[in-house]
């Protein structure tokens, strides 16, 4: 019985680096470690951001797509497992027939619900109580592997989708960490998802952000939730995107189709909103090609937009 597995690591961004950070090194042996490399870098989402500390680390690739020399790699290597976390980029099956005892992949939801790229900000748009995070095998088709563990846990009215996040990858490395020793006392059991429960998330577009503010404010503070990282919640006024950084609600209101959108007045350091069964009360803001600035010094630069619509 060997002590160690040899691991190849595969993660991006913030939740892919936290993961990292979290795993048990007294059970594994990290020999690579691959980061999805962005052809355009951002400033504000960018892979370069994350595992600095390991950027003298020979172990380190960033790439943006598998090269035969990164395959090769892996081979040469002689995974025992390969560990994925918040990647972005596909495997393809030579690499998920690599490793003795396949590929392991962290997912922020309960399998089969939420399958594919946005299961926690789908989570939050819907109204879920709960979610959860699953530890799986990985196959050729999308998030359909075998399970190895769950956990359930309650969503936090208050949490954004970035914080929910952090706390779902920090189970799931908690999760990873414990199953180590079964992997390598060949102690693991697995069970096949039921395809028939499947559901599927899409890729959240920039556009996904525009809010029609004759939804319900409740629904409204989902999005602002949901897309707090990106693409963020904005509407439009004077034909320019208005994107609102902080805010809270009141939904004990009756608004008349007439006044929905109407940006009623500055109360309180909120500019007050109507929207269809309540009020926005946004804090902060900002207008396309300018700085976010709390709402009080954005009125008095722009006294215009109170009694006005946006939309």
């Amino acid at each position: 019985m060997k002590n160690k597995l040899n691991i190849i690591y595969m993660g991006s961004g913030l939740y892919g680096s936290l993961v990292l950070e979290e795993l048990d090194n007294t059970w594994i042996d990290i020999k690579e470690i691959y980061v999805k490399s962005k052809q355009i870098i951002s400033r504000k989402n960018s892979s370069e951001l994350f595992f600095k500390e390991y950027n003298n680390d020979t172990r380190l690739h960033r790439i943006s797509r598998f090269s035969e020399i990164d395959i090769k790699t892996i081979e040469n290597s002689a995974p025992d497992l390969i560990l994925v976390a918040s990647f972005g980029l596909i495997l393809p099956e030579s690499i998920l027939r690599i490793p003795t005892y396949g590929v392991i992949n962290i997912h922020p939801s309960l399998l089969p619900k939420y399958r594919g790229p946005s299961p926690i900000s789908t989570a939050i748009i819907e109204g879920q109580k709960f979610t959860g995070v699953t530890i799986m095998k990985m196959v050729n088709e999308l998030d359909a592997g075998p399970i190895i563990e769950q956990e359930k846990i309650e969503i936090d009215y208050n949490l954004n989708s970035n914080e929910l996040g952090i706390e779902l990858f920090t189970i799931g490395a908690q999760k990873l960490n414990l199953l180590f020793p079964k992997f390598v006392e060949n102690e693991i059991t697995e069970h096949t998802q039921n395809n028939s429960e499947a559901t599927y998330t899409k890729i959240i577009k920039k556009t996904d952000g525009h809010i029609n503010l004759q939804d319900t404010v409740e629904e409204i503070y989902r999005k602002y939730r949901a897309y707090n990282h990106w693409p963020g919640i904005f509407s439009y006024w004077n034909n320019k995107r208005i994107i609102f950084k902080e805010l809270k609600i009141n939904n004990k209101m009756n608004i008349g189709k007439n006044l929905l959108g109407k940006v009623e007045n500055l109360k309180n350091g909120s500019l007050v909103i109507n929207a269809r069964d309540g009020q926005l009360l946004v804090s902060n803001l900002q207008i396309e090609g300018s700085k976010a600035m709390n709402a009080p010094v954005f009125v008095n630069g722009r006294p215009g937009i109170i009694g006005e619509f946006i939309n």
